[in-house]
């Protein structure tokens, strides 16, 4: 085998390889969890990637598997170790553990892509939006360290878009999101401003879904795809909502369900090459 360094990579190739050893023996979550005196929702989180697996888990569950072939073990075992690295993990104080999950994967993405009915998306997003939303997301008794926190954090989510190695991206946005006003009046114009830059960018595609698109069945429903270039790693769904459900190929109905809503949304949304005109329009419309 080929070791990834990526350590997202290696939690997807490992919890893959832990939930197939699992089926292969017969064992559901819940004899596994009984048989190591773990709670269920352990041995979930760990097969959903939610969390890293320590070297002393991961060998009982190697010996209950009855997986003791020295290259195989040695291999996992790499994998664990790689999978606990996380550059964004300085956040978890701010971040839910789902949402860090997928954020761990999206920096390893070959393709991204994304339909915001509501936002524009947070790795497009100004300091200036970003803060507005965040402000008006946060419940009253957060303090000002944690949204300063929070805010540093999606800045941060950024820099995959100045990598030489940037995935691919491809977003569609709501006309509404463009033309509601979040935060001041020169902080929607810098956002908007700042899109029609992004859009030029060679890696990135923005596409604008007009009113006159009328209604579809994703309106209420904001999902991202993402792509990996590795062979034998699973496309991801991640479905915005207060879970922050995280779907691989073994949902493999579902993930197709939304990559044809993609295609759908793309059909029905502006050429890339109206983005900038119509940004340019929405500009001048807010004085």
């Amino acid at each position: 085998m080929t070791e990834p360094l990526d350590p997202s990579i290696c939690r997807l190739r490992l919890r893959r390889a832990l939930r197939e050893a699992r089926i292969a023996r017969g064992f559901s979550q819940k004899d596994v969890a009984e048989a190591q005196d773990w709670s269920v929702s352990k041995l979930l989180r760990i097969e959903g990637g939610a969390v890293g697996v320590s070297t002393t888990d991961l060998r009982a569950l190697l010996e209950l598997y009855q997986l003791r072939d020295p290259d195989l073990v040695g291999q996992l075992t790499k994998w664990a170790q790689a999978a606990r690295r996380s550059p964004l993990s300085v956040y978890r104080d701010v971040l839910s553990a789902e949402f860090l999950t997928y954020l761990n994967y999206e920096g390893s993405a070959a393709v991204l892509r994304q339909w915001e009915p509501l936002l524009v998306p947070g790795l497009l997003q100004t300091e200036g939006y970003a803060r507005a939303i965040i402000d008006a997301f946060a419940p009253e008794e957060s303090s000002e360290r944690i949204i300063e926190r929070q805010i540093e954090a999606r800045m941060s989510r950024q820099e995959i878009l100045r990598q030489p190695d940037a995935p691919e991206m491809f977003f569609i946005v709501d006309e509404s999101v463009l033309r509601r006003q979040v935060g001041r009046s020169d902080t929607m114009t810098k956002q908007l401003e700042y899109l029609r830059d992004q859009a030029e960018r060679p890696h990135i595609s923005i596409q604008i879904l007009p009113f006159s698109a009328g209604a579809h069945r994703n309106m209420r429903t904001p999902f991202v795809i993402l792509d990996f270039k590795e062979t034998n790693v699973e496309d991801l769904l991640f479905l915005e909502n207060p879970r922050g459900d995280l779907l691989d190929r073994d949902d493999g109905e579902e993930l197709a369900l939304y990559l044809a809503s993609f295609w759908d949304l793309e059909s029905r949304a502006l050429a890339t090459l109206e983005t900038a005109s119509t940004i340019d329009a929405i500009i001048s419309d807010l004085g």
